[in-house]
């Protein structure tokens, strides 16, 4: 199978699938359908190179991710140059490079992007990969469109489409240089490797995705503040957010909610802060509260469990031998087992 072959071949294997409702089941390509934009064109061009909103208007992340999902980040790069979630960023990479053919100027080929031009938007609005060409016509397969006639810039789905070679729906084409890679060969379509960040690696926010989340709820949880009933699910949500804004809070960050450079020093902080040796734990009698604060007390080691007290300054709790992992401690209150935060109980002998 040769480059363009395989390029196809991933983009023909998405056809019918149908954007969503929510950020949920973005791999099935019917479930959950609606009119938000959800896809995991979207998605997964944002884990692997930064550059899609999770509810863009998805046409150009769509084309980004056949190109990688067929080449992998790299050799995808090379192919088209840039990965951006806007349009006419695409097209301005190709023009850059002197590989863009406007229509009537030039023959497009099959293995091209191709670029519409939409009146309701006043520039290039939408995009597509050529698949064939014939002496009247140009066949594509578009993200983001239905199945009219028309240019349809926001329709929800993948699709097989053609247009008149003199279509002024067409502004032109990204003349794609495979020659770049025509010795390397290919077999059949294959995922690429997923970019891994660490923790610290990058600026995490609202709708951010990947294991560095999963990496910052397990660090916050397990230094008392909560993400939500799902937990760590390396999801950034709202109850991360929440999470995160407590955490600079506590530690005299700025509130932002996003987890950036002073946020990262600031937990890694806390982190080797935390840190309690066993022996120190096993000689523990009491927990107790850091002077000047106060605390709930809740039936269990987390803010999602229910308040049953208040812990004042410097009151000793009477130590019950556990330290979650989140950092919460096992005490006795009115002569039931009850749990307090570490962030205000310290374990003393």
């Amino acid at each position: 199978m040769n480059a363009i072959d395989r390029l196809i071949a991933v983009a023909l294997a998405e056809l019918g699938y149908l954007e969503k409702k929510s950020n949920a089941d973005l791999d099935s390509k019917t479930g959950n359908a609606g009119s938000k934009n959800y896809t995991k064109y979207n998605r997964d061009m944002k884990a692997w190179a930064g550059s899609a909103g999770l509810s863009d208007q998805w046409c150009q992340n769509f084309v980004d991710w056949v190109f990688v999902t067929a080449f992998g980040l790299e050799t995808a790069k090379k192919l088209i140059y840039t990965f951006t979630n806007y349009t006419p960023t695409g097209s301005n990479a190709f023009k850059k490079r002197d590989r863009y053919i406007k229509r009537g100027k030039g023959t497009p080929k099959r293995g091209d992007v191709i670029y519409f031009y939409s009146s309701a938007k006043g520039r290039i609005g939408h995009v597509g990969i050529v698949t064939k060409v014939s002496s009247s016509k140009v066949y594509t397969i578009e993200g983001n469109t239905d199945g009219s006639s028309a240019l349809v810039t926001n329709g929800g789905m993948v699709r097989e489409k053609s247009y008149s070679l003199t279509s002024t729906y067409v502004d032109g084409y990204g003349s794609v240089d495979y020659s770049q890679i025509e010795n390397e060969g290919y077999d059949t379509p294959t995922a690429p490797v997923a970019v891994t960040y660490k923790l610290g690696d990058r600026l995490l926010k609202n709708y951010t995705e990947g294991p560095d989340v999963k990496e910052l709820q397990q660090a916050l949880i397990g230094l008392g503040y909560s993400c939500g009933s799902y937990g760590a699910d390396g999801e950034f949500g709202d109850c991360t957010e929440m999470a995160v804004r407590a955490f600079q809070a506590a530690n005299r960050c700025e509130v932002d909610g996003e987890y950036g450079p002073e946020t990262h020093a600031a937990l890694e902080k806390a982190l080797a802060a935390k840190d309690v040796p066993e022996a120190e734990a096993a000689a523990a009698k009491y927990v107790q509260i850091a002077k000047g604060k106060k605390c709930y007390v809740r039936k269990g080691p987390g803010t999602e469990y229910k308040e049953i007290g208040v812990a004042h300054s410097l009151d000793k709790l009477k130590y019950q031998g556990q330290t979650y992992e989140n950092g919460w401690h096992l005490i006795e209150w009115k002569g039931e087992n009850a749990c307090v935060s570490g962030k205000y109980g310290k374990l003393v002998e």
